[in-house]
């Protein structure tokens, strides 16, 4: 949330402890009833929006990042192998498709390095009866190709979840609109409340302070300049 909404939420919350206060005063007003229980939900649902706009995204990328070194560290030895066989068998282009480094697997982008693997895990699997002498088994592969099924489902997870914060900061304004709406109808609805003093705390607890103005620093007094002298 921004700072306006922010502000704009303390004043929600001033005004449900009022109105929690004192439900005798205004709970005969039927019309005000129903629409303070609305504000409670409305309350409710920007307290629970906002707890998603503040969850730290970061362990994500740190994820996906970590699956993809998985992935590649399990298929960087499968290659290697592959290439030792291309080489031996004097398979020239084998060994061009199966001639990759680390950072050639890490490079790119995503879908490029997930691709770059399956296709090290689908050749090995067209030669396995040739590779055995290798080291290359079918109990590799298949965890290369659960390493890459892993890191296959956190390849769009960043771009998902910015998709989703734009989404719940949609809903978070439909909320501060739809509780506005309800205030404005509680306010017209207090000169039916004869309770002079409930008034009177409800009008104090709509007011909006500005938090960040309130904690800024204070203006510092201008000093006063030194005379010249003659």
């Amino acid at each position: 949330m921004n700072t306006k909404q922010l502000n704009k939420l303390t004043m929600y919350l001033a005004v449900e402890g009022i109105c929690d206060a004192s439900p005798a005063v205004w709970q005969t007003l039927q019309a005000f009833a129903d629409v303070y229980t609305d504000l409670k939900t409305r309350v409710n649902n920007i307290q629970t929006f906002a707890q998603s706009q503040t969850q730290d995204t970061s362990g994500i990328a740190a994820d996906k990042k970590a699956a993809r070194q998985a992935m590649c560290a399990a298929a960087l030895p499968i290659a290697n192998a592959v290439h030792a066989y291309a080489v031996k068998t004097k398979n020239n282009t084998l060994a061009a498709e199966m001639d990759f480094s680390m950072s050639d697997l890490m490079a790119g982008r995503d879908v490029q390095s997930r691709d770059n693997c399956q296709n090290i895990t689908t050749t090995a699997n067209a030669n396995l009866a040739s590779l055995a002498s290798y080291g290359i088994t079918a109990a590799k592969l298949t965890a290369l190709n659960g390493a890459i099924a892993a890191y296959n489902l956190l390849i769009s997870k960043p771009r998902d979840t910015r998709a989703q914060g734009k989404t719940i900061t949609g809903n978070v304004q439909a909320e501060f609109d739809a509780a506005d709406e309800d205030l404005v109808i509680m306010d017209d609805l207090t000169g039916q409340i004869t309770n002079a003093k409930f008034v009177d705390d409800y009008n104090n607890a709509r007011t909006i302070v500005d938090t960040a103005a309130s904690h800024a620093s204070p203006n510092q007094p201008t000093p006063t300049p030194t005379p010249a002298k003659p």
